[in-house]
């Protein structure tokens, strides 16, 4: 298998059940698989550039995990984003080390499947919603792999019933077991 990083960009990764699921099944998938938690490395957010391009250097595809936040990423993973992709390094005329990886996006969302869309309350897709990363690949001279999400994948604790807790495992083992056959047709 090709070598495949993850960005977790949760901001709080304890709290989510749905997230840790997807990075836990993926570490048992794929051997080798490098995942990056931002929350854990960067409480303060402030980033270890070189370390970061450091870990993409090595990848072949890179997976943005996280929450879909105000129909984006979170800001921890947006500012991961306009700080390690540094004009020159990813992007411009000087700006070749990503050429050729590929960019996945792996996202969890509150929301049900039926929100989503031209005729729903949404108004767009969830590919809609991460057009920006479809063009951020672009720009970085990256390939755009397909977007992933699971959606109804929030679980309070004494608001939610238990069996909804159970529900929201289950669906993110099955997104990341997705999530890995695809990496594997790459």
């Amino acid at each position: 298998m090709k070598n495949v990083l993850v960005i977790s960009g949760h901001p709080n990764l304890k709290r989510s059940y749905a997230n840790i699921t997807i990075l836990d099944e993926l570490q048992k998938l794929i051997p080798n698989v490098e995942i990056r938690k931002l929350d854990e490395l960067y409480p303060d957010y402030k980033f270890d550039i070189e370390a970061e391009q450091s870990a993409l250097l090595k990848a072949d595809v890179i997976v943005f995990q996280f929450p879909t936040y105000w129909y984006s990423c979170p800001g921890i993973m947006k500012l991961y984003i306009d700080l390690i992709y540094a004009h020159g390094w990813a992007y411009g005329s000087k700006g070749k080390n990503l050429v050729g990886k590929t960019l996945i996006a792996s996202t969890t969302t509150g929301g049900k499947i039926e929100a989503y869309g031209r005729d729903a309350i949404v108004k767009h897709s969830m590919d809609d919603f991460c057009a920006y990363l479809e063009q951020f690949a672009a720009l970085c001279n990256m390939n755009y792999g397909k977007v992933f999400c699971s959606y109804s994948m929030r679980y309070i604790p004494g608001v939610f019933p238990d069996e909804k807790k159970q529900d929201v495992i289950d669906r993110a083992k099955i997104q990341a077991q997705d999530l890995v056959k695809y990496i594997e047709t790459l």
